[in-house]
């Protein structure tokens, strides 16, 4: 069947490449040649003294009339080629830094093998300029001539831009016939297009050219870094490295290294594995100072010690070159930088209490030792009394009938500072200034929005004006700010609570009419919503929570709420004797903020009980989760001015700088002047600047008010740490801002060091072209005349003139004249 198919191919195709210049004479020709070939017949057939003989030399003269008959039809043979110069064949040359690779066994890198490949005075490429216009380019971060003649690669780009440069010669040739592009690249681009990018809309085929063989790849690289922060306050920050080896099974030292102080973080020793799941390497630690900080990460075999080591007093072994000798393809896929940005405070939280308790004393016990958050107290010592008219004049003075008794003996002249009746008497703790809370609740957007948290206290709703609650709203939705609110006597009580303002910002409804608090033990313990918050968690797995929750004390007092808000999550509830469970931390989002609630009255109780498991010096459970719940409170809270870097996954882009300034009412500032002061970590000279250091301006977005951009341009492999300074239109300091970002087109480059097969396989499939074995391009240029070109022309040779005709003739009419002398006939 498949040879029925080939012969009848092999017909139709001659059928199309064979006309007749002469077809008028179809007809005379052929009664001529019938007229003839029968007289021949029946000629020989009357010669009987030839025998069998007789039909061979029929057939013979027969073939000898066919011949002329044919040539006096004038038949030819027609076809189309490539019109010379006429199709452009660009010549595509990958020039970054992974072409440098060599693989194992081999003398000579990818970047050499190619050099020689695409010599002028290779057989594929003369055969190819006598057909196309051929043209040279080469790509790293972007396209760019290469003089064929003389073809000369650096291999020192960074990236590699396959996928924008394809795309590039497609529309600079959009008005050009393309026969093809010639592509010589290890397909490691670091510019990968949409998933569902179709290569076929290039517009030509593509010719990847490829090792015929496969490469061996000696490397130890770092696949993979992830970066995760918590509010855990004795781990709070997490890298996980995974490591891949090729070979597998290896003993490899990974390292972190704290790149500001030069100090190496911590060190472990992996195995690895072919499952690539298993090879991964966990760090926790707690930073020494909070704020930008830079690390590196580093894998290696402890024989290249010495190259990721300074500290090493190993002896290195160098090459040629004067660089540490080693058995891996390349050492710059072994390292990673990383920034983690643990943002610094001070942080002020404002806490509100109805009455004098234990939980403040506690809680501001606890966070006196956290530098980053400052407590400011703002308490009540005696609630406001009804007004009336005291007129006992022998005791008190000419005011005492409009203050408060508290207040009896205060100077006249004081009238300013002498509180009222109707008014309740509060007392400041940890106040920067005297003015600071001196008329009690702030009562304007400046004065609430300069504290990044609020916690209420046992306070009822009914202390706050209605502006008051309607702007603590604002702080939360529209200022992004914390409230927690913890339970009490006066906490979450009333249908007025449910109703104000404050109710919405609960994640918990109100109390349905009749319910009410009851004395009990009830004991705490984390949800399952709870243990994935680890802010909540004290202990690093689930059985160690357990057992804390089992030593820590009961409860005898828990206000009674209603259920839980949609969208707010339940972490931790408390069970009465009975089994009955009542929510005890339930937090919620509310607009750009987070709002809590712990309807817990005597928290103050586990304060009182030391753990001497715990991993705090002084045992105290208690204070470890104050702290980590007001970290949690003011993590996410914005400032003034804040400054990030807009992430990058493609290196041939420049870093974005992206920076917000506000008011003191936090409303966006337009027209600000913001200066950035760009440093690198590692030193280097940039344009002549010997420290680096690099300052520029922010613009204004145009489609955002208050917010401010910047590019930053670098192909260099470093840290950059960047401060923000920004003042209003007149000149005023509104405030500044830390950020940083990590620059490693390296990384990129150098995440895959094998052929990419697979991806050019594709390209080619996709674009119409084929993947071409790089010791079979003579064939491939001969071939490639012959494939679907552009721009043809048409060809015709004539068969009659080739003189293997009239040979042919000859030679019948010879063989026929031989046979019948052979047997005696004249």
């Amino acid at each position: 069947m498949i040879f029925s198919t080939s012969i009848a191919d092999a017909t139709l195709s001659l059928h199309e490449n064979l006309i007749w210049g002469a077809p008028d004479w179809v007809i005379p020709v052929s009664i001529a040649a019938v007229v003839l070939a029968g007289l021949t017949i029946w000629n020989y057939a009357s010669q009987q003294a030839m025998g069998a003989v007789r039909w061979l030399a029929a057939g013979l003269k027969i073939a000898a009339i066919a011949l002329i008959a044919i040539c006096l039809l004038q038949p030819m043979r027609s076809g189309t080629r490539p019109r010379p110069k006429a199709n452009v064949l660009p010549i595509l040359v990958d020039n970054s830094k992974s072409m440098q690779v060599k693989p194992e066994g081999a003398n000579e890198t990818r970047a050499d093998v190619v050099s020689k490949r695409i010599a002028p005075e290779n057989v594929w490429r003369i055969r190819l300029e006598q057909d196309f216009d051929v043209r040279g380019y080469s790509f790293d971060s972007r396209i760019a001539a290469l003089e064929l003649a003389d073809p000369t690669l650096s291999n020192e780009g960074t990236v590699s831009s396959l996928s924008t440069s394809l795309r590039s010669l497609g529309e600079r040739f959009s008005a050009r016939p393309v026969a093809g592009v010639v592509l010589f690249s290890d397909g490691n681009l670091t510019d990968p297009p949409d998933a569902n990018f179709d290569w076929s809309t290039l517009g030509f085929p593509v010719y990847p050219v490829l090792s015929s063989s496969d490469e061996t790849i000696n490397d130890v690289r770092i696949a993979d870094v992830s970066v995760s922060q918590t509010d855990f306050e004795s781990a709070p920050v997490t890298i996980r490295v995974k490591v891949d080896a090729n070979p597998p099974k290896r003993k490899l030292v990974v390292q972190l290294r704290d790149l500001d102080h030069g100090k190496l973080v911590e060190e472990q020793t992996i195995t690895t594995s072919a499952t690539k799941t298993d090879n991964e390497v966990t760090f926790r630690f707690r930073p020494d100072e909070p704020g930008l900080r830079f690390y590196r990460t580093s894998v290696f075999e402890e024989r290249d010690r010495k190259a990721f080591d300074p500290e090493s007093e190993s002896k290195a072994e160098l090459n040629a070159t004067g660089k540490i000798k080693t058995a891996e393809a390349t050492l710059v896929n072994n390292q990673r930088m990383i920034a983690i940005d643990r943002k610094s405070g001070p942080y002020r939280i404002l806490y509100v209490a109805g009455r004098p308790n234990w939980e403040f004393k506690f809680l501001r016990r606890s966070l006196a030792t956290d530098a980053e958050i400052q407590l400011v107290g703002l308490l009540r010592i005696a609630n406001k009394e009804p007004k009336f008219s005291f007129r006992d004049q022998g005791v008190t003075g000419s005011n005492s009938a409009n203050t408060n008794r508290l207040f009896d003996g205060v100077d006249s002249a004081e009238d300013e500072l002498v509180q009222q009746y109707d008014e309740p008497v509060m007392i400041r703790l940890g106040v920067k200034e005297s003015e600071e809370l001196s008329d009690g609740f702030p009562e304007t957007r400046e004065e609430l929005f300069a504290y990044h948290a609020i916690i209420l206290d046992d306070i009822e709703s009914e202390y706050f004006t209605q502006d008051q609650m309607l702007l603590m709203r604002q702080f939360v939705s529209s200022r992004g700010g914390g409230l927690l609110m913890l339970g009490g006597q006066e906490s979450f009580a009333g249908k007025s609570f449910a109703d104000s303002p404050l109710g919405e910002l609960a994640p918990v409804y109100g109390p349905r009419s009749g319910d009410a608090s009851v004395a009990g033990a009830y004991r705490m313990k984390l949800t399952r919503e709870g243990m994935l918050e680890p802010w909540a968690r004290l202990r690093e797995n689930e059985s160690a929570e357990s057992d804390r929750f089992t030593q820590m004390p009961p409860f005898t007092s828990v206000n009674a709420v209603g259920d839980v808000k949609p969208g707010a999550l339940t972490l931790a509830t408390v069970e009465d004797l009975a089994g009955d469970a009542l929510p005890a931390i339930v937090a919620q989002r509310f607009g750009k903020g987070r709002t809590a609630a712990m309807p817990i009255g005597d928290l103050w109780r586990w304060s009182m009980r030391r753990d001497p498991r715990s991993k705090n010096n002084d045992g105290d459970d208690a204070a470890q989760a104050w702290r980590q719940m007001a970290h949690w409170l003011v993590g996410e809270v914005p400032r003034q001015v804040e400054a990030r870097v807009e992430p990058n996954v493609d290196p041939n882009e420049p870093a974005r700088i992206v920076v917000h300034v506000r008011d003191e009412a936090y409303l966006p500032i337009d027209n600000a002047a913001i200066e950035l002061t760009i440093t690198p970590i590692e030193k280097g000279t940039r344009e002549g600047n010997q420290d680096g250091v690099i300052q520029i301006q922010a613009m204004p977005d145009d489609d955002a008010s208050g917010v401010y951009r910047a590019a930053f341009w670098t192909n260099d492999s470093n840290a950059y740490r960047v401060h923000v300074s920004a003042k209003s239109v007149d000149g005023h300091f509104v405030g500044e801002a830390d950020t940083g970002w990590v620059a490693q087109p390296d990384a990129a480059e150098f995440r895959q060091l094998r052929l990419n097969r697979t991806l050019l396989e594709t390209i080619a499939k996709q674009s119409g072209g084929k993947v071409v074995a790089d010791d079979a391009l003579d064939n491939f240029a001969a071939e490639l005349p012959n494939l679907k070109i552009p721009v043809t022309e048409t060809w015709v040779y004539p068969l009659w003139h080739n003189v293997w005709v009239l040979v042919a003739a000859i030679m019948c009419l010879c063989g026929e004249w031989g046979l019948r002398r052979w047997k005696g006939l004249s």
